[in-house]
């Protein structure tokens, strides 16, 4: 196999390990090891990582159903609104020239990073659906459609799934366990997903075989992360994505700082 499909199909199994075990992780690692590691332009990238992210999620979706952990109401409303944000988020990038884009997504993964290793783990150990998950009101369905609106504008314009603040929002704002918030995390990430590769597509150019390496490396890499959170606390799963993003994160402000400098 070509080297360069090697390290597609490596990367791709590290962004489905994190889907995996955090229901969004992965979408956070999959643009920099497509531009840095597997050498695609981002905009390419960015429509390759939609795909992969999407299908992978789906397919986790599905077997986190059959386990009764999707809640499919409260997961239809979040990507009514996401799927436009996405769509919107997906052109607005193509305005923004690419470093800047790069730089902006280093700084909301160091972001995301410190506010995931510091974050209270209250509601990990918690298996009782409470709030939303247990009675889904009006108001559950208003916060719903309001916050996938937001996920969706960042999934579009970053090419990121939304799960590192789709799973947090379930767990504290709607009352989700957190393994009912990973599974419905991946159901939305694979609906909001469509939105950004439609918009995308209209520039992008996918290399087919590329794609397809990722996306097998992906589902492969999801398989063994739902195994993986079985046997490692969830907090120690936590913690130890946020320093990879964070690492990630500061690779990337530094070298797109000194770029734009």
């Amino acid at each position: 196999m070509d080297f360069h499909y090697l390290l597609a199909l490596l990367s791709g199994g590290l962004v489905g390990l994190l889907l995996g075990t955090t229901g969004g992780g992965g979408s956070l690692v999959a643009i920099p090891l497509l531009v840095y590691v597997v050498g695609v332009p981002v905009q390419n990238a960015t429509a390759m990582s939609l795909i992969v992210v999407g299908y992978s999620s789906l397919f986790g979706a599905w077997k986190e159903s059959r386990q009764q952990r999707v809640h499919v109401v409260s997961a239809i409303l979040f990507s009514l609104t996401g799927m436009i944000g996405a769509w919107v988020g997906a052109h607005g990038q193509q305005l923004v020239p690419e470093t800047l884009v790069l730089f902006l997504f280093g700084n909301l993964l160091l972001f995301i990073s410190v506010w995931t290793f510091w974050k209270n783990n209250e509601g990990e150990h918690n298996d009782i659906p409470s709030g939303c998950a247990k009675e889904f009101s009006g108001r559950c369905a208003l916060k719903a459609l309001a916050f996938g609106w937001g996920v969706g504008l960042l999934t579009g314009f970053f090419g990121v799934g939304g799960g590192f603040l789709i799973v947090p929002a379930l767990m504290f704002l709607m009352g989700f366990p957190i393994r009912l918030a990973i599974g419905t995390s991946l159901f939305i990430i694979a609906l909001i997903s469509i939105g950004g590769v439609v918009g995308h597509l209209k520039v992008a150019h996918l290399d087919v075989v590329l794609t397809g390496l990722l996306l097998l490396g992906s589902l492969l890499g999801l398989i063994f992360g739902a195994q993986v959170t079985r046997s490692i606390p969830a907090h120690h799963l936590r913690r130890g994505v946020a320093i990879l993003i964070g690492v990630i994160g500061v690779l990337l402000v530094v070298a797109n700082g000194w770029h734009l400098l």
